[in-house]
């Protein structure tokens, strides 16, 4: 994108050459001539004036460009020029950045009208878009040489990366050379911008490998083979081995890598097959919106309400032209960059961060060859109260109002707004038979399962005793294994989180009085136990207070198998069935740890009750050195932290202990979250829970690993905090408190701060318990920043395991559901767009990783979902 003022449409780059060149006669009447007066499919007033047409910029070969230009919906002739172009090379901006991202007219699913996006940059700007070069969306040439003969020397987002410093810089040269120029320039914007090819490429193989997309084998070949070719002119290596990450990332939308494909058609091979096609954009909450464009710009009545016709190669508009010869691509525009920044002219680079083109890692490597020195330090900023993410490749389509707020303060001058607050208003062991609950407050439906809830007593000269809650298999629960679920922290309740908004059958509402039921419950296919350890955890106790200040993974192990041992006394018929270990986070030390003191436990033991098979694990934290440095990498590649924050996180807190870090690393911690903002670490896309603590804990508490971040809804665990302290909420669960507090908590301070033993790696554990045979599966949230993906990639390939099933994608519903690999004695699955709390976020997929993981078999391979298709979208099959 590139700022210009009026000059701009008296004269389209006055004699650029050999940019652009044109000759005019009578502008005024032809500006009359272009006016579009009656948009088909328009059922709305506007109050604006837009124009549509051509400008000639070769008369001898007769090339043509389209544009379309929207005034500001107020006071036009006081507002600047805006120019929009989209990259490619080859994609139009009338396509793409008109008709679905920040144009005024946005196309309806049936392809044959629009409607109004309030979010329209014209609401600040005049806007125009352009089509270029020759041969993309209505731009022409009458002599067909010039469309296989386009290059960057002779022609937003994307390839714009190229076009706009380019088209720039033509332009602040030709200013230099002709006193009067018209074209008042004051800048220029780029996002998600195809910069460097070298950075560029360090930085999207790291982004793929890091959230879990691709192979460590890919991983290394990509950097091997390609980064030293040009993203425009690869090598036959290059390209296979590009060919081989496509297949292993599966069927998603690189370009918004969180967000479903458009199934049931050509769109989704073509965008995994071409991603080097940078300016082909993704889709976003609606994936099919090309398809739509496609019919409606293929609509003679729109052609001729717009004034446009063809001399391509194609009867048929597309989205994007298969420029297949494009001439010249230089590797790199930084010298671009250097020569405008000498100019003075205002220039920012925006990236949306989960973008797999072109990605935020990508832009800050390219950003950093350039030296510059640093005015105002990385920070956060924010729109509603919320840091701004979770845009793809086109961020004005993911996130419109963060796109114009991006645009006013360009236009302005000014920086991104800092925080402000917003507030919100607040709503107002006897036997197995006696620990039935048989009447949970508010719970106003049926359920066709029985479910129990108590005390165990692990010690009893101590006192100690643990809170669990059974929620028997739905359906023959006696043929059913039994699934353990933990939470970590170490102090989070698994009856807070894994129960009450992950796994379990009740999920707690908002007004923190009643329970919905979860049909996505992880008792639909297992019987369901839910553990609050250690004592001093949820509703868990000890009759002995100095227990709640000494606790440690030693003795939670410890303690976690004498419950065992003594529940199953209460419930006989569990002995000898298959037990299974699940858990998350910090319960990447406790399930492992447990599972091998059970197995030393049956081994000294012939007879032993506990049948274990096996265990899961997700967002785990496994070895301190490798979750500290893939979260580093993670936090720095997604764009939270500034590249001196990174820096020093590695070299003061990469051989720190994750629990117990030493006062240097915890100083340089608190300054990375200073640069984060107010975000969710736990689920980076999500918005936080605002007008409470919890964010300030959140923010400042991130070693505490299994306080788990917030979805949907942000503010769940206020509503469990609500209702777990409600007397008769207790009394049906049988529960009582001898803590230091009164108040139940979702997870104590007080254990996690007083924390006694935490090993820097468990590794030495898995090793053990792969020998022994168990199966051992880890899984990851693609959107958590506390362990993310990279963390447990790099503790897996610490075990130097041999490869049995190679990276692969796994579906579900015809989507991609994340990635997975097979190992020999441990299976890894990703979950996309899931944070550090996968049930939460992604709670079908998770059911569909349980089943998997209990049968022993492969994630699903894909299946094609075969959906209706409108008349538009068959046309754009038709078409593509």
């Amino acid at each position: 994108m590139s700022h210009l003022n009026l000059g701009f449409i008296i004269s389209i780059l006055i004699s650029l050459n050999p940019i652009l060149s044109l000759s005019y006669t009578d502008p005024l009447t032809q500006q009359k001539l272009d006016q579009v007066t009656n948009l088909p499919g328009q059922t709305f007033n506007v109050n604006f004036a837009h124009y549509a047409g051509y400008v000639t910029v070769n008369q001898e070969n007769g090339r043509a460009l389209f544009y379309w230009l929207t005034e500001a919906t107020e006071d036009p002739a006081s507002k600047p020029l805006v120019l929009w172009l989209s990259g490619g090379p080859g994609c139009s901006s009338i396509g793409l950045g008109m008709a679905e991202e920040m144009g005024p007219f946005h196309v309806n699913k049936d392809g044959k009208s629009v409607y109004f996006n309030p979010y329209s940059w014209n609401t600040e700007a005049n806007l125009l878009f352009v089509d270029s070069p020759v041969g993309v969306g209505y731009s022409y040439s009458n002599t067909s040489s010039d469309i296989w003969s386009n290059g960057d020397k002779r022609t937003g987002e994307s390839y714009a990366g190229h076009y706009v410093p380019q088209l720039s810089q033509a332009i602040v040269r030709y200013n230099k050379a002709n006193t009067g120029s018209p074209i008042n320039i004051k800048g220029y914007m780029v996002g998600n911008a195809l910069t460097d090819d070298y950075h560029d490429q360090v930085g999207l193989f790291q982004f793929m490998w890091g959230v879990g997309m691709i192979s460590d084998q890919t991983y290394k070949k990509l950097n091997e083979l390609c980064v030293k070719e040009s993203l425009m002119y690869t090598s036959s290596e290059c390209k296979q081995i590009t060919d081989i990450a496509n297949e292993e990332m599966g069927n998603i939308d690189i370009n918004s890598i969180f967000t479903p494909t458009c199934t049931g058609s050509v769109v989704t091979k073509r965008l995994l097959r071409k991603w080097h096609r940078v300016g082909h954009i993704g889709q976003s909450y609606d994936p099919c919106t090309k398809q739509y464009s496609t019919a409606y710009f293929n609509l003679p009545e729109v052609q001729n309400a717009l004034h446009a016709f063809h001399f391509n190669s194609s009867n048929a508009w597309e989205t994007c032209s298969n420029l297949t010869y494009w001439l010249d691509a230089p590797t790199s525009v930084l010298d671009v960059y250097q020569e405008l920044i000498s100019s003075g002219l205002r220039i920012w680079m925006f990236s949306g961060d989960t973008d797999a083109e072109i990605p935020t890692a990508a832009t800050r490597y390219s950003i950093n060859a350039l030296n510059l020195t640093t005015i105002s330090p990385w920070r956060a900023w924010w729109e509603d109260g919320h840091k701004i993410r979770g845009a793809g490749h086109e961020v004005p389509l993911h996130k419109p109002k963060q796109a114009l707020s991006l645009l006013k303060s360009f236009l302005a001058g000014t920086s991104m707004a800092p925080f402000e607050q917003v507030i919100e208003s607040k709503t107002d062991s006897a036997s197995q038979q006696l620990d039935q609950v048989t009447n949970l407050p508010g719970q106003t439906f049926n359920v066709d399962f029985t479910h129990y809830a108590g005390y165990v007593t692990v010690n009893q000269e101590n006192g100690r005793a643990l809170f669990y809650w059974l929620t028997e298999a739905t359906e023959d629960p006696a043929s059913k294994p039994l699934v353990l679920w933990l939470n970590g922290g170490p102090g989070c309740s698994s009856i807070a989180f894994g129960m009450a908004e992950e796994v379990g059958p009740f999920h707690v509402n908002k007004d923190g009085k009643s329970v919905y039921f979860n049909p996505y419950s992880w008792n639909t296919v297992a019987n369901l136990l839910f553990l609050d350890s250690p004592a001093g955890v949820g509703y868990s106790y000890s009759n002995t207070s100095s227990d709640i200040r000494s606790n440690g993974d030693k003795r939670t192990a410890e303690d976690a198998l004498q419950f065992l041992l003594n529940w199953l006394e209460r419930f006989p018929e569990y002995k000898g069935r298959d037990f299974y270990l699940t858990g998350e986070s910090y319960a990447g030390h406790y399930v492992p740890q447990l599972s091998q003191a059970i197995v030393r436990y049956n081994k000294a033991n012939a007879g032993s009750p506990i049948n274990i098979k096996g265990y899961m694990v997700g967002n785990a934290l496994t070895d301190d050195y490798s979750d500290h440095v893939g979260l580093f990498q993670f936090m720095w590649a997604a764009g939270m932290i500034s590249d001196q924050t990174y820096k020093k996180s590695n070299e003061l807190c990469d051989k720190e202990s994750f629990i117990h870090p030493s006062p240097e690393c915890e100083q340089i911690t608190d300054i990375a979250y200073d640069e984060m903002g107010d975000i969710d670490p736990y689920s980076i896309f999500t918005p936080t829970c605002t007008g409470s603590g919890i964010k300030k804990r959140l923010l400042r508490k991130w070693r505490r690993v299994g306080h788990i971040g917030q979805s949907y809804d942000p503010c769940t665990e206020q509503h469990s905090i609500a209702y777990f302290n409600l007397p008769e909420v207790q009394n049906a669960l049988h529960a009582f408190h001898f803590n230091s507090s009164n108040t139940w908590v979702t997870c104590s301070g007080v254990v996690g701060m007083y924390w006694q033993d935490s090993p820097i790696s468990v590794l030495d554990v898995y090793q053990e318990l792969i020998s022994s045979g168990l199966r051992i599966w880890m899984f990851s949230g693609d959107t958590d920043a506390v362990i993310p993906t990279a963390s447990t990639r790099y503790s897996i390939d610490a075990l130097n395991l041999t490869t049995i099933s190679p990276w692969r994608a796994w579906y579900e519903d015809g989507q991609v559901g994340g990635w997975t690999q097979k190992y020999e004695g441990l299976t890894f699955v990703t979950v996309r767009g899931a944070g550090h709390e996968v049930p939460l976020h992604r709670p079908k997929q998770a059911l569909s990783l349980l089943k998997s993981f209990l049968a022993g078999t492969p994630m699903a391979q894909f299946e094609p979902v075969i959906e209706s298709k409108t008349d538009s979208a068959s046309q754009d099959v038709n078409s593509f």
